[in-house]
């Protein structure tokens, strides 16, 4: 049975059967799953930049997709990059961009990844790796005013207009002063906090992979998988920390 707590607009808006996938991807019923969607309905209202905390696995980049999907920004473009081995040398040019020919002849000008995602939403996964460095590069773009300049380009101003969305499973290596500008922040759960999620993630899991192998049809039972009862007790019981 669905939570009691769940408000009918909440379920009416993400549109799903129990246990089912809901408009984003996140499957659960767990109390702990409906209060993230709720929070992730209010914060997708706003245009606040948004930190996304939660452990790997535990569906950041979904709730980001969802965050996207159900803001005023959803028909902007969306640029996502993996920030974790972003060099220290390359990191101004790939965010910022360059005018032609700067820094070495030849070279095209680039908009960079904050001028591509103008107008749209920006975002940043795995920002907690992202070396120290670079980190203090984003705090003046992420300011109200949003001012920036591309390489080459350093006596004109631009502004972008642009919303961050960031994830991260390592939020303490985050230097304050960045953290700051995440006014938003959502907490995913793990599966340690939402145990009772697991058998319904089984099941999305071996339907998604029958669908994907139809040889894999013979595991299932009147369109349903067929699992063992000790295997659900095992990873309902298992420590996923």
């Amino acid at each position: 049975q669905r939570e009691s707590g769940v408000t009918p607009e909440v379920s009416r808006a993400v549109g799903m059967r129990f246990g089912g996938p809901d408009a984003h991807g996140l499957v659960g019923e767990s109390i702990e799953c409906w209060r993230l969607r709720s929070q992730l309905a209010q914060v997708a209202a706003g245009d606040e930049n948004v930190l996304i905390v939660g452990p790997s696995g535990a569906g950041k980049e979904l709730v980001a997709q969802g965050l996207v999907r159900q803001s005023p920004r959803r028909h902007g473009p969306l640029l996502s990059e993996n920030v974790a081995t972003l060099p220290a040398s390359l990191a101004a040019a790939l965010l910022f961009g360059n005018r032609r020919n700067f820094p070495n002849p030849g070279m095209e000008e680039r908009p960079g990844l904050i001028g591509q995602a103008e107008g749209g939403t920006l975002f940043l996964d795995e920002i907690g790796d992202l070396c120290e460095e670079v980190q203090p590069m984003l705090l003046r773009v992420m300011e109200h005013t949003g001012e920036y300049t591309r390489l080459g380009e350093e006596a004109q101003r631009r502004r972008a207009n642009v919303r961050f969305i960031a994830a991260t499973n390592h939020v303490d290596r985050l230097r304050p002063e960045l953290r700051r500008r995440f006014t938003q922040e959502l907490k995913v759960p793990g599966l340690d906090e939402r145990a009772e999620d697991v058998p319904l993630l089984l099941r999305h899991l071996l339907l998604r992979a029958t669908e994907r192998s139809p040889g894999h049809a013979r595991f299932l039972e009147n369109g349903q998988p067929c699992v063992d009862p000790r295997l659900i007790d095992q990873l309902v019981r298992h420590s996923y920390a």
